[in-house]
């Protein structure tokens, strides 16, 4: 079995307009070996004037998520995103992004199984007796698909490959929380 690093990112946005981030590795059994988070962001009235509707995507991807990204030392073999909005990112780095959450589908036979929905995405079927887990990554980069359908079989078989990102959602709210 290989030594696969997952990597898991998030940026959060508190009710007071205040935006922190932050990115989890874990080894192949969901355990964190680095977790880094940025201080929290707050933009000016000037700020959201002038960015408009692309402050918080300028804000999560340019600012907070490419500044963590470069930051990690432990170089994850796949990083899960929680929305397209990241796949910008992928030219500035050597790894796959990736979207992971359930396929609202009947569960696959056997491990490993999968369906392709198109070039981009597919249903994988990594927890037994559970639904399958829907895989998007950015149509650029779909020929990254069949490596990280292979990482994932192989990391499906020791962890929940989704709960981690939740694992960061939570840490980066009890942050904003303890900083108020």
């Amino acid at each position: 079995m290989a030594e696969y690093k997952i990597g898991y990112i998030d940026i959060y946005r508190s009710g007071r307009n205040d935006y922190i981030g932050g990115v989890l590795v874990t080894d192949r059994l969901g355990i964190p070996l680095e977790f880094r988070h940025t201080e929290t962001v707050s933009p000016t009235k000037v700020q959201q004037i002038l960015y408009g509707k692309a402050l918080e995507r300028f804000l999560k991807c340019e600012t907070l998520a490419k500044s963590l990204l470069s930051d990690i030392s432990a170089k994850p073999d796949l990083l899960v995103v929680p929305d397209p909005e990241y796949y910008p990112l992928t030219r500035n780095f050597n790894f796959p992004f990736v979207q992971l959450s359930k396929a609202g589908r009947e569960p696959m036979q056997n491990h490993g199984d999968f369906v392709e929905v198109n070039e981009s995405e597919i249903h994988l079927q990594l927890l037994s007796m559970r639904e399958p887990t829907r895989v998007r990554v950015d149509r650029k980069n779909a020929p990254t698909l069949p490596a990280v359908k292979a990482i994932l079989i192989d990391v499906g078989r020791t962890m929940d490959v989704i709960e981690p990102l939740l694992r960061v959602q939570e840490a980066l709210k009890a942050l904003i929380s303890e900083s108020q």
